[in-house]
């Protein structure tokens, strides 16, 4: 496993100079639990862009940070500096004193919108009309945040959506590990 981890990260740092810009790339060894760290062999926990990504009704929706003066990969929620943990994008949203849950309110003071993947690939970032409309968001667990310890590291969070009969809908949403390559070929 060390070995594989190793190859990886050495084709990761191989490969910084050929997109010119810094790029981080964390270890953990452990996974939080609720008194202690339980032990797990050493994965990758989270990079330098680990978008926040919802799909509701086969449509795939990127969670992005208002800009007035146009976007790039560094709007996207995660990929936008340091951190310390994966989930911390979404810690920071917290405006209103319950840690337990976000929401569409907080979502909104944070500048987050959720932009559509068009079908061609790129984000539909110019037309806020086809952003999933943060009314329709009840909020975000933040009691169940997940990490997987996979090959490919992600993390799982559940999205309450309004459905129209008034009932909520859970959707499993993720972050995950992307190239800047990958993110910044999302714009056209």
């Amino acid at each position: 496993m060390l070995k594989v981890l190793f190859v990886f990260l050495s084709i990761t740092v191989l490969n910084l100079p050929a997109f010119a810009e810094s790029r981080f790339f964390t270890i953990q060894t452990g996974v939080p639990a609720i008194y202690t760290n339980l032990s797990t062999p050493a994965f990758g926990a989270y990079t330098s862009c680990d978008p926040f990504i919802m799909k509701v009704d086969g449509v795939k929706y990127y969670m992005m940070l208002k800009s007035g003066s146009g976007y790039s990969y560094k709007n996207l929620l995660g990929c936008s500096g340091k951190k310390s943990s994966l989930f911390e994008p979404l810690y920071n949203l917290e405006s209103d004193g319950d840690t337990t849950k976000l929401t569409a309110d907080e979502l909104e003071r944070g500048g987050v919108r959720f932009v559509k993947v068009k079908n061609n690939g790129y984000l539909d970032v110019n037309n806020k009309n086809s952003d999933f409309d943060l009314k329709r968001i009840s909020y975000i667990d933040m009691t169940r945040l997940r990490i997987s310890t996979g090959p490919r590291p992600y993390g799982n969070f559940d999205v309450y959506v309004k459905k129209d009969s008034g009932s909520l809908k859970k959707v499993i949403s993720r972050t995950t590990m992307h190239t800047l390559h990958y993110v910044k070929s999302l714009f056209d």
